[in-house]
């Protein structure tokens, strides 16, 4: 019999306290080019962790400016497990009582079209319950978005596109943009 999942919004306070994007995404990019510096998001919590960290994950999203969740057209390492972080690890947060615990790595992003958009990061925890059932439940911690990413063929204008039009037309060897 293989288990069946449910995916619902979380209805408690878990341990882990905050999801936070720790790398950005560049503010600008190429359609397709895979983005540098790469997103990262990490978790902080005033307690230890590491024991849930085996069912944590997080997932990347791209978010459309206008608010659409936009399936199918960012590239890259969409998924990624919690790696659990040093105890006495770096990080600006851990001064305080609240301790960033582990961190999630995607590399290799990239938006197929150009526009305006931000990246979703929802923290995702595989349930079970105690009955020992196969049943599980997916719940969804918290998200985050990072700063809006424009993503355009690149630094030239409509009129300098135009130029390279006439150009081209005029024989000259234009190299793509891609």
């Amino acid at each position: 019999m293989s288990p069946r999942i449910a995916f619902r919004q979380s209805e408690y306070r878990p341990l882990i306290k905050m999801l936070r994007i720790a790398v950005q995404p560049p503010p600008h990019a190429n359609p397709n080019a895979p983005f540098y510096p790469p997103l990262v998001a990490h978790l902080s919590s005033d307690t230890s962790i590491f024991a849930e960290l085996s069912q944590t994950w997080a997932v990347a999203t791209l978010i459309h400016y206008s608010g659409e969740v936009l399936h199918d057209q960012l590239g890259g390492k969409v998924a990624d497990s919690a790696h659990p972080l040093p105890e006495g690890g770096p990080g600006p947060s851990n001064a305080g009582p609240e301790r960033e615990r582990a961190y999630f790595y995607f590399p290799g992003l990239a938006i197929n079209e150009p526009g305006r958009y931000r990246i979703r990061v929802s923290l995702m925890k595989m349930d079970y319950p105690p009955d020992g059932l196969t049943e599980g439940v997916v719940r969804v911690l918290e998200t985050v978005d990072s700063r809006s990413i424009t993503v355009d063929d690149g630094a030239i204008n409509h009129c300098e596109r135009a130029f390279l039009r006439v150009l081209r037309e005029d024989g000259q060897d234009i190299p793509s943009p891609h």
